[in-house]
């Protein structure tokens, strides 16, 4: 943890601590900004994460995305680039000395603006795929950064509409200044590898209960099978079709949880044929086996 960060980590803390007196996440009126709070260790159910940047204030937290896992700390940033199933587990964290963080969703127009008023991106050298995750030190013009969007929440509703888009923006360029650089243009660079992995995520998220075959998906972004299924593991850590079987077992969880379906039509809607590789593949996942939510 840098010196900056520790005399400053105050700022930080009494702009979002009167904001969360649970621990618990809550939005706020800055579009695509969670602030987090938890008092105790503990860990949170698998979801399908979206693009974020998630800026730990306080704490010590695992990240797991897919099969690659990140720890980090207070004054550390973690930046996810794709979709991926994930979980987190609190290392550090009590009553008198909370868990904080600052997730922060990847808008990819915004920072697409930022990178295109950049005149040194060498688009041409976007032939190779970069992992999702990445995790860096919060410098000075970072850790400045965030301290005035945290100061934004307690602002009139008109300065959190005209200046959020404005500070968010000051967040990607001075990201663009560190060792995530190549790893944040890759995800915008229309001709990059891990933008047409990118299109193929979405693609699958859209279409998670169809089957599909590498060759089908490798054609929508013009590459060979085995290129294709390299650079999508490399970008996601998985092959294209646990990808797709994380995706139907997360929606599964869902239509059982909130929709009051039984297993076999979760299992059924989703995509599977078999009831008995669903349960068996769902409690892999989730460690626990699905439940009927009606009888």
């Amino acid at each position: 943890m840098n010196s900056y960060f520790e005399e400053n980590k105050y700022k930080l803390l009494n702009a979002l601590l009167p904001l969360m007196p649970e621990s618990q996440s809550y939005d706020t009126k800055i579009d695509g900004l969670l602030i987090v709070k938890r008092d105790n260790p503990g860990q949170s159910e698998v979801c399908l994460q979206q693009p974020v940047l998630i800026f730990s204030v306080q704490g010590e937290k695992r990240y797991a995305a897919s099969s690659e896992i990140i720890d980090y700390k207070q004054g550390q940033i973690v930046f996810q680039g794709a979709p991926m199933p994930c979980s987190s587990y609190v290392l550090k964290a009590d009553k008198e000395t909370p868990y904080v963080a600052m997730v922060l969703s990847v808008n990819m127009q915004l920072m697409t603006e930022v990178i295109y008023f950049l005149d040194d991106v060498d688009t041409s050298a976007m032939t190779h795929s970069y992992s999702s995750l990445g995790r860096i030190e919060a410098g000075s013009e970072l850790v400045d950064s965030f301290i005035r969007l945290a100061e934004l929440l307690n602002k009139s509703n008109n300065d959190i509409k005209v200046l959020s888009p404005l500070m968010i923006k000051e967040i990607y360029y001075f990201l663009l200044k560190t060792e995530l650089r190549e790893k944040l243009i890759s995800f915008t660079i229309t001709s990059s590898q891990n933008y047409k992995i990118l299109k193929i995520v979405n693609y699958l998220k859209e279409n998670y209960n169809k089957y599909f075959s590498i060759n089908e998906l490798a054609d929508l972004v013009n590459m060979s099978s085995s290129t294709f299924h390299r650079h999508f593991k490399m970008v996601t850590t998985l092959s294209p079709i646990q990808y797709q079987k994380s995706l139907r077992l997360l929606e599964a969880s869902r239509i059982i949880q909130y929709e009051n379906a039984t297993v076999s039509e979760a299992a059924f809607k989703v995509g599977y044929e078999s009831i008995s590789q669903f349960v068996r593949e769902y409690k892999r996942m989730f460690k626990v086996t699905p439940k009927n939510k009606r009888q």
